[in-house]
């Protein structure tokens, strides 16, 4: 069987043939059965059949590199929805001038949690407007974040 590690850009790349983007890629076993779960995305959305496509492309990947060694598994193929995690500058960059909720590994201010509006991020430094005055926080001592979606 190989690594995911060895997988992953062979699948970023049929993502990328596609006019995808591959957003997480996740191997785990499940009793008797392996699950590989990827996550795909797009400028606009993904649609069902991005991930009929990405699916049949990559199945066919799994099964000519015999990544299962012939044992049973389950490949799921689906978008990261809209309360999808941030993690890397791009996904920072993608919400700019909108709120996120942040939990952090180091307080600022004397808190692990924000809330504000994303101003900017560059150089793994992610700038939020927390009310008060921008705050640089490092995208290392960011545990998870996620954008606020307010529904009117």
């Amino acid at each position: 069987m190989a690594p995911l590690e060895q997988l992953k850009p062979l699948i970023e790349s049929l993502a990328a043939e596609m006019g995808l983007e591959l957003f997480d890629a996740r191997f785990f076993g499940s009793g008797k059965r392996s699950v590989l779960r990827l996550t795909i995305d797009k400028r606009g959305g993904v649609a069902i059949a991005d991930c009929e496509r990405v699916s049949g492309a990559v199945g066919a990947l799994l099964d000519e590199r015999n990544f299962f060694g012939g044992r049973p598994y389950t490949l799921e193929v689906s978008s990261p929805g809209v309360d999808r995690p941030l993690k890397t500058e791009r996904d920072f960059l993608r919400i700019v001038g909108r709120e996120a909720a942040l939990h952090l590994s180091v307080a600022v201010n004397g808190k692990k949690s924000l809330r504000g509006v994303v101003a900017g991020c560059s150089g793994g430094t992610l700038v939020i407007d927390i009310g008060s005055e921008p705050v640089r926080v490092p995208l290392a001592d960011i545990v998870s974040g996620r954008e606020e979606i307010r529904f009117k």
